[in-house]
């Protein structure tokens, strides 16, 4: 796995991600590389993979057991601290503009979330986003003097593929 990781990030690097497709080789024109071939793309890409230090984590802690390594792991790669981010799944049932400002529009909106509560939800987009449309959304809670507790959108993802893909407000 790590070689077609890095088969493809080199791939990718050189050619371009337009170039990318998928075959397989039970296919009739899959070509396979030569041996040299493969051994030239090895010492070619030694540099690519892997980026981060996962060969000093492995040799400083070589004396551990598989399973020690997969503990010492995680605790070295938790975050050490909370998120006070939260992330909701829902439908945009109602917005409305509150602030018109030159720019992007303030604004408030209800979501009934996949858990079937209803939250509370202020941003601020180019445009506004429509209603009935499904979102991910990531924001931080926060009480406003007006709406009382709303999540204060960071974040704004249409998740069906009926949005406009790829746009992301906030």
């Amino acid at each position: 796995m790590i070689e077609s990781f890095k088969y493809l990030a080199y791939h990718i690097r050189t050619c371009g991600e337009d170039s990318i497709r998928v075959i397989s080789e039970e296919v009739d024109d899959y070509v396979d590389q030569l041996h040299t071939e493969y051994n030239d793309f090895l010492e070619k890409t030694k540099h690519i993979f892997p980026h981060s230090n996962d060969w000093a984590f492995l040799d400083k802690w070589k004396e551990l057991s598989v399973e020690e390594l997969k503990e010492k792991w995680v605790e070295e790669n938790k975050i050490g601290y909370a998120d006070e981010r939260e992330k909701l799944t829902g439908v945009l049932q109602r917005v409305e503009i509150i602030q018109g400002k030159e720019g992007h529009p303030y604004f408030y909106g209800e979501v009934l979330c996949s858990s079937g509560q209803t939250a509370a939800v202020l941003g601020s987009a180019r445009h506004l986003p429509p209603e009935n449309k499904s979102y991910i959304i990531i924001g931080v809670r926060r009480n406003h003097p007006e709406h009382g507790e709303v999540l204060e959108v960071h974040k704004m993802i249409p998740e069906s593929k009926s949005s406009t893909e790829g746009e992301q407000l906030g």
